[in-house]
């Protein structure tokens, strides 16, 4: 796996912790971005994390995918990505 960026996020207990951006996404209209993420990247295979993303008081806020047509879209773009 080529290396990945890292970005620092905080997470719902308030501690900074680094992930791996595999990708950003945004829906077609731009109303919202997605980021697939790993924790580890020094496996050959590694579990792909996907979130919404959001810029708030200068940090990265990643909230939870609820709506179906925003999973479905995170979902196409997994799956193209291990096609890869």
């Amino acid at each position: 796996m080529k290396e990945l960026e890292t970005l620092k996020i905080t997470n719902q207990e308030g501690k900074e912790i680094d992930i791996k951006v595999v990708t950003i996404l945004k829906k077609p209209d731009n109303s919202k971005s997605f980021l697939l993420y790993t924790f580890d990247d020094t496996k050959e295979k590694v579990d792909i994390y996907a979130s919404i993303i959001k810029e708030e008081n200068n940090a990265y806020v990643l909230d939870a995918i609820t709506d179906k047509e925003d999973w479905d879209l995170v979902q196409k773009a997994i799956k193209e990505l291990a096609e890869d």
